[in-house]
């Protein structure tokens, strides 16, 4: 019976509401797994740095996108490297709204923080982007 008890202590929890607990909480994958509170800081700030990398990779594939200036004249290289990178940050979107999925509140609002220091960061830069060369491709799917 112990060995039994022992491993349901060790299994990720499933919240299907709102929460604050933290223990034994899974991020995306089995082997990132909140233990402790070192471990919920440690998960916190490299949510907040791959926030900020999506906000950094929706900035870059603008960029792209903005140096391609006639979308018929795109040649298949183009437009294959342009749907490679979208489809990159639409998984990437997809990952980070798993991380909502977990009904965390500290990893969803690691999330909003990393987000809104990424927009900071990036935003303007983008709105500068879309300004003076509107999107070429249509909108995103992203989740986020």
């Amino acid at each position: 019976m112990k060995h039994h008890m022992d491993m349901d202590m060790d299994m990720c929890s499933m919240n299907m509401s709102f929460t604050w607990s933290y223990h034994n909480t899974c991020i995306i994958f089995n082997w990132w797994k909140i233990k402790n509170l070192t471990g919920l800081i440690l998960s916190c700030l490299t949510l907040i740095l791959i926030s900020i990398s999506y906000e950094w990779f929706r900035y870059r594939l603008q960029v792209y996108n903005s140096k391609l200036t006639n979308v018929s004249r795109l040649n298949p290289n183009q437009r294959a490297h342009s749907s490679v990178l979208y489809g990159v940050q639409v998984g990437f979107s997809f990952m980070l709204m798993l991380v909502f999925m977990t009904y965390n509140g500290w990893l969803m609002l690691s999330v909003v923080v990393g987000a809104i220091l990424g927009h900071y960061i990036f935003g303007y830069k983008s709105q500068l982007t879309q300004l003076n060369n509107p999107p070429l491709l249509g909108g995103s799917m992203a989740c986020h």
